[in-house]
């Protein structure tokens, strides 16, 4: 499929960002949805905050302030300013 990830892939992207997350022993340290927003990115990397808010139902201001968090913990990476920002799995 071009464009598309396949659901096992999706998964497996899944799995690895959750073993990363356990080996370095953050995993534990993080809220139900500060890991929802790095599986989110991690499935779609250059997502934008308004991308994660919509399609996650937090509310846009909470989603900045954990990317924020997200940044300062060197989980994620942030990429341009303003309304082209965009995030990575670091």
């Amino acid at each position: 499929m071009i464009g598309e990830i396949s659901f096992d892939a999706l998964k497996n992207i899944q799995e690895q960002l959750m073993q990363k997350l356990e080996t370095s022993g953050i995993e534990m340290q993080l809220s139900p949805r500060e890991k929802a927003i790095i599986t989110f990115i991690g499935n779609r990397p250059g997502c934008k905050s308004g991308d994660i808010a919509s399609k996650l139902g937090i509310p846009s201001p909470t989603v900045k302030r954990i990317l924020t968090e997200l940044v300062e913990k060197n989980l994620i990476e942030k990429h341009g300013i303003g309304p082209g920002t965009n995030y990575s799995i670091k």
